[in-house]
């Protein structure tokens, strides 16, 4: 696992962060994964750092450093308080294409450290649908996590982009609408 210390960390490109020059919103990911480990649960932190990481389709180098550190504070937390972590974790699976694929100019420890922290993830991923109570979206995108962890990151897609639903007419429960 990258030191939060490790100079290399500047170098490692986010959203909005390029070649160790963030723009003024940009944070710097160990000093926000330095956070989380001390404050795991402060979920509003988190939700501002993790798009850096990996939104619109890409895993961004400091991403597949930052994985083992994530895996690392969600194994602290119990069960139920895991979910935004793990489903972080394998959206970057899910944005990486094949299972365990980083970027080609990604340094082999940050390489390797990301795809050793995978199984611990979906282990974590397991036991926090099993014990957890989650609604049908949490669900689906924790059920979206697990696929991307297992390997299976097209179906990973398929139930991350899962949110297109109708009401039925008879019971008004929400119900997958199926294109004609």
């Amino acid at each position: 696992m990258l030191p939060l210390d490790d100079p290399r960390w500047a170098a490692l490109d986010h959203r909005n962060w390029s070649q160790g020059q963030g723009g003024p919103d940009a944070p710097f990911v160990p000093d926000e994964l330095r956070h989380l480990l001390a404050h795991p649960t402060n979920g509003e932190r988190f939700d501002d750092l993790w798009p850096y990481l990996c939104s619109e389709g890409t895993a961004w180098p400091a991403a597949y450093a930052a994985v083992p550190h994530l895996v690392t504070i969600a194994r602290g937390l119990p069960p139920a308080r895991r979910d935004d972590y793990l489903y972080v974790v394998g959206l970057v699976a899910m944005c990486s294409g094949e299972y365990g694929e980083t970027p080609a100019d990604l340094a082999n420890d940050i390489a390797d450290a990301y795809r050793r922290a995978l199984p611990e993830a979906l282990t974590l991923l397991a036991e926090a649908l099993a014990t957890a109570e989650h609604d049908q979206i949490s669900t689906r995108y924790l059920l979206a996590a697990t696929a991307a962890l297992k390997g299976h990151t097209e179906y990973a897609e398929i139930l991350n982009e899962l949110d297109v639903y109708a009401e039925c007419q008879s019971c008004g429960e929400p119900m997958l609408e199926l294109p004609e």
